[in-house]
């Protein structure tokens, strides 16, 4: 999942009453620098407040809202910590194998099945699986809901298992195929905009609608004209989030932990309360994060 950026409480100081350093502005108000973030995309935001993840960050976003970025990801290098990343790593897949406190129910996650209760009965048990090595398309075009200008952003179909995603042009299209046979009645898909003052996405499809080309608008969040305490990623998760990391349940503390110390190892797709229903019916999970640790 590509970082997205926050600001809980804007600041209403005004810039005129800070001093001007190298990083950008110096509030007396709160004794800390303000980091002016205009000029930079929101991987390398990311990073300096991961850098920086034992301190408040305060940014400044005014200039150039306009910008697109890159698709590449700028990460961060943790060269004297291979070892300990790989022992960390080692451990979640122990504790992965030892964890039952959700119930067996959600164990199978990949066989799980969410299904739209208004549809027929026909529709419920519908079968796609029937061509077996086939692909189906998935395209579009993705917007901004403010200006309906095209956004560059990732595209994600999301399962438990795996992910595959795909990039939209300058001109907001897109195109993505999956194999048919993982096809549900029903599927997530995630869309992650490349401008960070445009939100994240997720919306649920039928095979029907999937077969169709999609307009989507993504909203505009105002970021560009706010300063304050920068957040980034989702939020920690909770003795009531569900973590898969690649395929197995692991406990929330281990991952928190590995989660900051080497974020730019791990691919997350976080899963709010509103679409947890998706995966699992369990009314005590109320967040879900789906993780995969990248290849080197």
């Amino acid at each position: 999942m590509n970082p997205f950026l926050r600001i809980e409480k804007p600041c209403t100081e005004s810039l005129e009453n800070m001093h001007d350093v190298s990083e950008g502005k110096f509030c007396d108000l709160c004794s800390k620098t303000v980091i002016d973030f205009s000029h930079l995309n929101k991987f390398e935001i990311t990073n300096i407040i991961i850098e920086s993840r034992n301190k408040k960050v305060c940014g400044i976003f005014f200039k150039n809202h306009s910008k697109e970025f890159s698709h590449e990801e700028k990460e961060i290098s943790y060269p004297a910590r291979k070892t300990e990343f790989s022992m960390i790593v080692a451990g979640l897949a122990l504790t992965a194998s030892i964890i039952n406190s959700y119930p067996a129910q959600t164990k199978n996650l990949v066989q799980k099945e969410f299904v739209n209760t208004a549809t027929s009965k026909k529709e419920k048990n519908q079968v796609v699986n029937k061509n077996v090595g086939e692909n189906f398309t998935i395209s579009g075009r993705i917007i901004s809901g403010d200006k309906q200008q095209p956004i560059s952003a990732t595209v994600s179909f999301i399962t438990i298992s795996k992910v595959y995603t795909t990039n939209s042009d300058k001109d907001g299209y897109y195109s993505l195929e999956v194999p048919k046979e993982i096809l549900k009645f029903e599927s997530l898909l995630e869309f992650n905009p490349n401008n960070y003052v445009y939100d994240n996405k997720l919306s649920i499809y039928t095979i029907k609608e999937l077969g169709k080309k999609q307009l989507i608008k993504l909203d505009y969040n105002g970021l560009d004209k706010m300063m304050g305490e920068v957040s980034s990623g989702p939020p920690s998760a909770t003795e009531k989030s569900l973590i898969v990391l690649d395929g197995k349940k692991i406990d929330h503390k281990s991952f928190n932990k590995s989660y900051w110390m080497y974020y730019s190892r791990y691919d997350i797709h976080y899963i709010p309360k509103e679409y947890v229903k998706f995966f699992t019916s369990k009314e005590q999970i109320e967040d879900i994060y789906i993780v995969f640790v990248k290849p080197k």
